[in-house]
């Protein structure tokens, strides 16, 4: 039996499927690498049946990312679970770099490290994503959004999901910071320094999921009043549950404002503009500050 599932969930990229795979056989000496195709219409079907030394899992159909993840879970068969979107890269050796990390640090559920970025060519932009945390009880930064994980950087204990739940169907967008969230209040995370990953950026037009970025945030902010009934928040005082709620709102909010400022040198006004409303609607007196515009400008005529 392999010691990890790596679970790559795929649809509609053929032409970027085998770059992941291949990169998933680097990442470790004992994965099992389940392909999930989500009812693709193009050649993936062909693809995948074309690359050996994977299990592939065919739905017939279209659930989503998360409905994805969860049919790769429920036909994974190690201890250690990972995910890799198909337009993404694992690094070498970077799940056996987890799995030690994890074995140091039974009792937490997760093991996260950083991402180095890339273009939508897929070359690096010299750029990194780390967490900014040692590790230990994330539970309340991840609740205020304030510590950033992505499921690429993640490797997981597979009792977790036995515990929390799988992936939720209807939070497409922010299935991955639920789930981090209801771990986070079960188990602690050990955080490496390394980077394990390398993450395609999201345009304003490339297609990607994260590139609907205004409509995933907003729904986190409303997702986060059902997060904060879990028994941990309850436990919490009510002072407490309201600075989680400012803080995140404030933090989504100059997060909607700095991607309007990144989208304007491109021409992108149909994106700066909704995640400018996007910004106003939830949190009307941070975007009435005169401070903002002057960063939104800013941001939008540097070189």
């Amino acid at each position: 039996m392999p010691l990890v599932s790596l679970i790559i969930p795929t649809h509609g990229r053929p032409q970027l499927l085998a770059r992941a795979v291949e990169s998933g056989k680097l990442a470790g000496r004992d994965v099992e690498l389940v392909v999930v195709d989500d009812a693709s219409t193009d050649s993936t079907a062909e693809v995948c049946r074309a690359l050996k030394g994977i299990k592939y899992v065919r739905l017939e159909h279209n659930l989503g990312v998360a409905g994805a993840r969860n049919a790769g879970l429920l036909a994974s068969s190690a201890e250690y679970i990972a995910f890799l979107d198909d337009d993404d890269l694992r690094l070498a050796s970077s799940i056996d770099l987890q799995l030690a990390a994890l074995a140091r640090q039974p009792e937490a559920g997760f093991v996260c490290g950083s991402m180095l970025l890339a273009d939508q060519e897929g070359r690096l932009t010299g750029e990194r994503s780390a967490p900014n945390h040692l590790g230990g009880d994330i539970f309340w930064e991840l609740m205020e959004m304030a510590f950033p994980v992505m499921p690429i950087s993640v490797l997981f204990r597979k009792e977790c999901f036995f515990r929390v739940g799988l992936f939720r169907n209807r939070l497409a967008g922010i299935d991955d910071w639920d789930i981090f969230v209801r771990i986070a209040e079960l188990y602690p995370v050990v955080v490496m320094g390394e980077a394990v990953g390398i993450y395609r950026q999201p345009t304003p037009s490339s297609g990607q999921g994260s590139s609907r970025l205004a409509r995933h945030l907003t729904r986190a902010i409303r997702h986060q009043q059902e997060l904060l009934r879990l028994p941990r928040a309850m436990s919490a005082s009510a002072e407490r549950r309201k600075q989680a709620r400012k803080a995140a709102i404030n933090r989504v909010a100059n997060t909607l404002f700095r991607n309007a400022a990144e989208g304007l040198p491109t021409g992108s006004y149909g994106f700066a503009c909704a995640n400018i409303l996007s910004a106003l609607r939830l949190d009307p007196l941070y975007a009435a500050r005169p401070g903002v515009y002057k960063k939104l400008f800013k941001r939008a005529l540097a070189p």
